[in-house]
């Protein structure tokens, strides 16, 4: 058995032999990571919350009142955290939705605008300038209307092909500029006098509370609509079924009508014991 050498001669633990600290060796811990759920998705912040939901609703919950008290905040951190995302989520979708047509209403307004100020630079009668400048007027409203008209409602087309034109002419520009308008252009032309900051307020702000109410009963038709042919469904499955069962009743009758021994006469008798019946 090898001889230990003494403590003095081994080096101390932790210093060098120039007096510098030695690193400490490293333990590898195998650490479970946590979910974070400040980064993680919006599937794992609804899992928490439900999980609180339940944990909460519980009539025996045995837990302290503070502690109690930090799973609610959370749950009420959770659930503005899915209001947001939801809305952020329908914001994308309208803002898709109604991309093209108020990008080819945007370039059409931005043309009658261009159009309306070559007009005005070239005419001298005062009556013509007047008019020019109202049709001016005009399409600059309508330029900020394609532009700033709300996010989260469904977008009103500025640029209908008047009623009785025929589908092969194109409307003139005063035509396109005198048509009848919808109701939040007058509130566009009045809120572009505050500044940008005004129309960017409007662009952004919250619909109201008519159109969600339209938006949440088209659900319910759906939903309806949904139901009925799910019983008409269950209905014809029925009829099947029960013709099935009749038609298995009947294959079942035949076989047995088959199977029975057909009535014997005589010579059926005389037949069977010449050919070697089954009692022979």
């Amino acid at each position: 058995m090898g001889k230990k050498r003494p403590h003095s001669e081994s080096e101390p633990f932790g210093h060098l032999e120039d007096g510098r600290s030695r690193p400490a060796p490293q333990k590898h811990w195998s650490k479970r990571q946590k979910v974070d759920l400040s980064e993680a998705g919006l599937g794992a912040i609804k899992k928490r919350a439900r999980a609180l939901e339940r944990l909460l609703a519980k009539q025996d919950l045995k837990i302290p009142a503070d502690k109690q008290n930090d799973l609610e905040r959370e749950l009420a951190a959770h659930k503005q955290r899915i209001a947001e995302a939801m809305a952020k989520k329908h914001r994308s979708r309208m803002i898709g939705k109604y991309h093209m047509v108020r990008f080819f209403e945007r370039k059409k307004a931005m043309r009658f605008v261009k159009q309306m100020k070559r007009q005005l630079s070239e005419l001298e009668d005062p009556e013509e300038i007047a008019k020019t400048k109202a049709d001016l007027h005009i399409a600059e409203v309508d330029l900020d209307y394609a532009i700033y008209y709300p996010f989260l409602e469904p977008y009103a087309s500025l640029y209908k092909s008047p009623s009785g034109e025929k589908k092969g002419d194109e409307p003139t520009t005063l035509q396109y500029l005198h048509a009848p308008r919808p109701p939040i252009w007058s509130v566009v032309e009045k809120v572009r006098e505050e500044g940008k900051a005004a129309l960017e307020k409007l662009q952004n702000r919250q619909p109201e509370t008519g159109s969600e109410e339209g938006e949440s009963v088209a659900p319910k038709a759906s939903d309806k609509s949904k139901t009925q042919p799910k019983k008409k469904q269950e209905r014809q499955r029925g009829e099947t079924k029960s013709k099935s069962e009749s038609d298995w009743s009947q294959h079942q009758r035949k076989s047995r009508e088959k199977s029975r021994p057909a009535p014997s006469d005589g010579k059926s008798g005389d037949d069977s014991d010449s050919d070697g019946g089954f009692f022979e």
